[in-house]
């Protein structure tokens, strides 16, 4: 499987940031607040000097109007930066699993979809509408996040339905292998297996032996979605937030 650190890195690079500053082997996340992944500082090694750093990293998101935070994994630089930002008064936010599975594993498990499912490119109005009624944080905030989904290569799955989607999902191309993010079926239409085939439609049409996804530790319907089809858990990492 992969490692925790080249998880990171292939995360980082399925979910972009605007802006990074990398810092003495930090990598500093700034994107107008959207999304603690890309609002975050990834540490990928340790700087020279931890407490000059942490201070840098704190008055440059306040600056910007961001809250401090750090995604912290098992490769976190250095290995005693959770207890150090404890102890600054950060708290534990989202924590989250990290899961893997070789793409012909699960296509011999899924059964092909009973249902139509478009694959595109580049995410269509209707696709984008079912995502931000799912998964919005404000109608100020949707710009900036089709901005992220426009910095990455990726394929984009829809299950329509007359002039919308009933469900979507976003497959982000990254090197040889790809990241599930974007997940989302209409309320109307859940428990009718609309995840799964979204699934099923992004992994036929990619080339990626790998897939990757990270998922709430307590989302237990994703979760037992995704031990169904044989996701297994490689990594795992949690933000701490300033308070």
């Amino acid at each position: 499987m992969i490692a925790a650190a080249r998880m990171d890195a292939l995360m980082n690079q399925g979910w972009p940031a605007a802006d990074s500053t990398e810092l003495d082997g930090w990598l500093v996340r700034r994107n107008a607040g959207v999304t603690l992944r890309a609002n975050s500082v990834l540490p990928k090694s340790a700087p020279f000097d931890c407490g000059k750093a942490l201070d840098y990293v704190e008055n440059l998101y306040v600056a910007h109007g961001i809250t401090p935070s750090f995604q912290i994994s098992s490769a976190v630089q250095p290995a005693d930066l959770d207890a150090q930002l404890e102890a600054r008064g950060y708290v534990v936010r989202n924590p989250t699993l990290v899961q893997c599975a070789a793409v012909a594993d699960i296509l011999a498990d899924l059964t092909p979809p009973m249902v139509e499912v478009n694959i595109s490119t580049t995410p269509s109005e209707a696709w984008t509408d079912c995502w931000w009624s799912v998964d919005g944080r404000g109608a100020d905030n949707r710009a900036t996040a089709e901005q992220i989904l426009a910095r990455g290569k990726a394929l984009y799955a829809s299950v329509p339905d007359g002039s919308g989607v009933k469900a979507i999902g976003r497959l982000a191309l990254v090197d040889d292998t790809a990241g599930l993010y974007c997940l989302a079926v209409d309320e109307r239409f859940r428990r009718q297996g609309l995840a799964s085939a979204i699934i099923h439609g992004l992994l036929r049409a990619a080339t990626s032996r790998w897939v990757w996804l990270s998922v709430l530790e307590d989302n237990a319907p994703a979760r037992t979605l995704y031990d169904r089809l044989g996701f297994r858990t490689v990594s795992r990492y949690h933000y701490r937030v300033k308070a």
